[in-house]
């Protein structure tokens, strides 16, 4: 009898244990979930879509500058409206591309690009980190006029990185009244922005194709 009872509860710990053992590795999955959809700031970061599709390309333009400066603020505050970007940098099977090198350029708040000075005004390059993850501030750009319309507020983007083919595209925001008329437009490259004048972010998450 005393064998029996000390079976019966050697069993019940087992299941015990067990059950300990799989809420806490539900728990630790639910975290991983939890930390990848949010990001420094503990805003929701939107992942790649599950079937990864590529990211749309889009013009060069005509006004792009080899050589820019490495950095993440592309604008001082003061300048226009404020803006913070973020989003992600991954290949066709969904894995982010740590490292990934994005090379950045748009107008200032009256449309105008530097195309001299020495100080690559609105330009920057960085580095996507471990995680595929990149992030930079600056201000919203402004339209200009383009033939008998405007060109709608825009930022060009330079996205490559070891294995993958480079791509040349620019990002638009909804609701600019310019994005019906413009040619170029891709609606795929087109994102929501929150906040106001005084603070704007939004999340463009990009996917290289392979080489």
């Amino acid at each position: 009898m005393k064998n029996r009872e000390k079976l019966e509860v050697s069993r019940r710990q087992v299941l015990v244990h067990t059950a300990v053992g799989a809420a806490g590795l539900l728990v630790s999955r639910s975290g991983a979930r939890a930390s990848e959809k949010f990001g420094s700031r503990g805003k929701a970061l939107l992942r790649p879509t599950p079937q990864c599709l590529e990211t749309e390309d889009n013009i060069l333009g005509p006004f792009y500058r080899a050589g820019a400066p490495f950095r993440t603020i592309l604008a001082d505050p003061d300048e226009g409206q404020p803006l913070h970007i973020d989003g992600s940098v991954s290949g066709p099977d969904c894995q982010p591309l740590a490292g990934a090198l994005l090379d950045l350029w748009q107008a200032n708040d009256d449309g105008i690009y530097d195309l001299k000075s020495p100080d690559f005004l609105w330009r920057g390059r960085m580095n996507a980190g471990k995680d595929g993850i990149y992030s930079f501030d600056t201000i919203l750009p402004g339209r200009y006029p383009s033939g008998s319309s405007y060109r709608p507020r825009h930022i060009h983007f330079k996205v490559s990185s070891p294995g993958s083919l480079s791509l040349t595209t620019q990002l638009y925001f909804a609701g600019d009244p310019y994005l019906k008329t413009d040619p170029y437009v891709r609606p795929s490259l087109i994102i929501e922005l929150e906040g106001d004048e005084t603070q704007w972010s939004g999340t463009f998450n990009i996917v290289l194709g392979v080489a």
